[in-house]
């Protein structure tokens, strides 16, 4: 086995408030205290403080530990009361048990995973445990764990879960592919990524999460990093708080894409579809239609591009547009209380450029938006356009934005410093775009051949639903 160089130091972030994410620095650890090498159905142990039975590993106390080899059905198991970090070094590493987890940490203060550089990994667990409780995931962390290295990682979780921690995960590098039959990540206090390449899909569950109840946790921060998402219930949930500040997302299948109580995107880049909402935030427990003084969306920065099924953007509280680009597609059939903006409380611009378009632009529960701050404008056509018609804002003869929808609509919303509510605009359809498009918007745009559709459309204003 090659010995593996570690660097000197990981740096991690860690979700330390609703809406924000403090860095910390791993906990540095002592040169590698034993190498474990895994022989099918069992291992040998160059070092100390690891005991082997058949074919259960088992780490007794803080150290470094490099793992590589094959294990066709068993565990390494993490078990110490002492305190300390342990790290475990995957080098070419493959664990597999039928009734359990593959890696389990059952008792520890705070574990390190490095991928090493140039290595693939696997983990995997059968379709039954033999133990009704805990573990119940892949690889299960009773302690805060962090994930780095610049190696691979791929885990199949035939259970449920595919990584869990229950307290705070992090995850600041390497390249992770996890298929899991429930939930892909999740970190139950925290979930912080500021790095890596991470792929995740789901037949039943989410793809990353944080779902602690408690104030101050049940947060997701991303930072960085490129994740894609395709999983069959929420992209990526915060039980109180999603916060967005870098990175690349794209989600390319789920019931709802981004959800938490609180949404904060203030940066990097966005793509998301969902068959229902495509960004959510939601009370538990208040009706529907209430308005929560809790929940709410926030957008002051980077690039979101949203497709729902149902609405673009849902707020049981307010929805705020303050910075960025926002491209939002809500429903193409259902109109009336949905939307391609849709929120209970207030829905407000005061910066960035925002498009929305569906068959109800702006589903709004007996609010008004504002006419105050940013200029917005929200023309209601009297037919439904296909999906792939150009529309155009045109003050006199000067086109301000052009937009190719990739839905069908009856209605658009249009919102940058350009617009200046009480002032009056046209309405073109057809004509041609060019130049770059961000979800549909483009920079350029002409209504050559177009065909002016409404006259005199007042901005900062809207009839509501």
């Amino acid at each position: 086995m090659t010995p593996y160089l570690r660097s000197s130091t990981i740096v991690a972030g860690l979700g330390a408030a609703l809406l924000g994410a403090a860095l910390l620095a791993t906990p540095a650890v002592a040169a590698t205290t034993a190498t474990i090498t895994l022989n099918g159905s069992s291992a040998t142990v160059s070092g100390s403080n690891v005991t082997v039975a058949g074919s259960a590993v088992t780490i007794t106390a803080p150290g470094s530990y490099q793992i590589g080899g094959t294990l066709t059905n068993g565990q390494v198991k993490v078990d110490t009361a002492t305190t300390g970090t342990v790290e475990i070094i995957l080098s070419g590493a493959s664990i597999t048990n039928a009734t359990s987890s593959a890696l389990w940490v059952a008792n520890a203060s705070n574990v390190t995973l490095t991928l090493a550089a140039g290595t693939s990994n696997s983990l995997a667990d059968g379709a039954t445990y033999s133990s009704a409780d805990e573990p119940d995931a892949t690889l299960f962390s009773t302690a805060d764990l962090t994930i780095g290295g610049t190696g691979s990682l791929t885990v199949r979780a035939n259970h449920l879960d595919g990584i869990v921690s229950k307290d705070d995960l992090v995850i600041g590098s390497g390249t992770l592919t996890v298929t899991a039959v429930d939930d892909a990540i999740r970190g139950k206090d925290s979930l912080t990524v500021n790095g890596g390449t991470i792929s995740v899909t789901t037949t039943s569950g989410d793809g990353l999460k944080s779902n602690e109840t408690e104030a101050g946790k049940g947060i997701v921060n991303i930072t960085n990093g490129t994740i894609t998402v395709a999983v069959a219930d929420d992209g990526i949930h915060g039980e109180n708080a999603l916060n967005i500040s870098g990175g690349t997302i794209n989600v390319t299948k789920s019931y709802e894409a981004l959800e938490a109580l609180q949404v904060t995107i203030s940066g990097g880049t966005s793509n998301v579809v969902a068959s229902d909402d495509a960004v959510n935030a939601a009370e538990a427990g208040i009706n529907e239609g209430a308005v929560s003084t809790k929940a709410f969306i926030k957008v002051t920065g980077g690039t979101v591009v949203v497709n729902g099924g149902t609405d673009g953007f849902d707020s049981n509280g307010t929805l705020t547009f303050a910075g960025g680009t926002v491209s939002a597609m809500g429903s193409a059939t259902r109109s009336g209380g949905e939307g391609a903006l849709d929120a209970n409380g207030a829905i407000t611009f005061s910066g960035g450029v925002t498009v929305g378009a569906a068959l109800t632009s702006m589903a709004v529960l007996g609010q008004t938006v504002p006419a105050t701050g940013q200029g917005w404008v929200a023309p209601k056509f009297s037919t439904t356009y296909a999906s792939g018609t150009i529309v155009h804002i045109v003050s006199g003869s000067t086109v301000l934005a052009s937009y190719r929808a990739s839905k069908s609509f009856k209605e658009d919303v249009y919102s940058s410093n350009k617009i200046t509510n009480g002032q009056t605009y046209d309405v073109y359809v057809g004509g041609s775009v060019s130049g770059t498009a961000t979800g549909g918007i483009y920079t350029g745009g002409s209504v050559s051949g177009a065909t002016k559709v409404l006259t005199g459309v007042t901005a900062g204003q809207y009839a509501g639903r």
